[in-house]
């Protein structure tokens, strides 16, 4: 049962992937008590937007921290519990694996989560296969170390590659408040939000949650992939 964890690391490349992909899971957490730390390694800005000016680019980048805050808070994230990297969006691959996975592993060490969420190894967006792949080596098990990783589902990224490899098989009940909750926080992400029907917009997200949830035998649902799980 997810509910029994109370310290959670989220590690999703972008600003956006962990609302979209598990935002509405984050918000029920959150309200029961659990902690949710959220690490994002890539900034989100430099390899889409092409800003050549540096000042612009940084002026950019502050706002665009200044929304994940704001989105974060929205899901009960705290301020003080996000971790933001440094690695250039859309391009994380041009870094030896080694460097972000020394990156995570210092949160790990830092926080001690219970569980990990990320994304599924088989996302279109090469940095989602980078983030994934650093997040299963930084939680290789020990005899002192057993964190249960769950692969989230990113819209517009996830299960686009064929053959498909998306196969969820870990269900979460959330309601139709903690998905309207995750719609508004996508919101607040002025250059990710889209209209309808697009995979990220707010009509297609809460399609989404119902055809999960119908899957899972509830009312709506965010699903996941587990990578691994430990029974002691």
């Amino acid at each position: 049962m997810i509910s029994k964890y109370k310290n959670i690391l989220t590690v999703f490349a972008h600003p956006d992937d962990e609302t979209l992909a598990a935002g509405a899971t984050i918000n029920k957490l959150s309200n029961n008590g659990c902690r949710i730390h959220v690490a994002i390694p890539a900034t989100g800005v430099h390899a889409r937007k092409n800003i050549q000016d540096k000042k612009t680019r940084d002026k950019k980048l502050l706002n665009l921290q200044k929304d994940t805050i704001k989105a974060l808070s929205k899901i009960g994230v705290k301020k003080s519990d996000i971790y933001l990297g440094e690695f250039d969006d859309n391009e994380l691959d041009k870094y030896p694996l080694l460097k972000l996975i020394h990156w995570i592993d210092k949160i790990i060490i830092k926080i001690k989560p219970d569980a990990i969420f990320t994304h599924h190894r088989y996302c279109t967006n090469i940095d989602h296969q980078y983030c994934h792949e650093a997040v299963v080596v930084a939680t290789r098990p020990s005899i002192n170390s057993h964190i249960p990783v769950f692969c989230g589902e990113v819209p517009s990224s996830t299960g686009y590659l064929k053959p498909v490899q998306w196969e969820p098989n870990y269900f979460v009940n959330v309601t139709e408040k903690d998905i309207n909750t995750k719609i508004l926080a996508m919101q607040t992400f002025k250059d990710e939000a889209r209209p309808d029907p697009h995979p990220r917009s707010p009509e297609v997200l809460k399609s989404l949650a119902k055809v999960r949830g119908s899957e899972g035998g509830f009312f709506f649902a965010e699903a996941f992939m587990i990578e691994k799980t430990f029974f002691k």
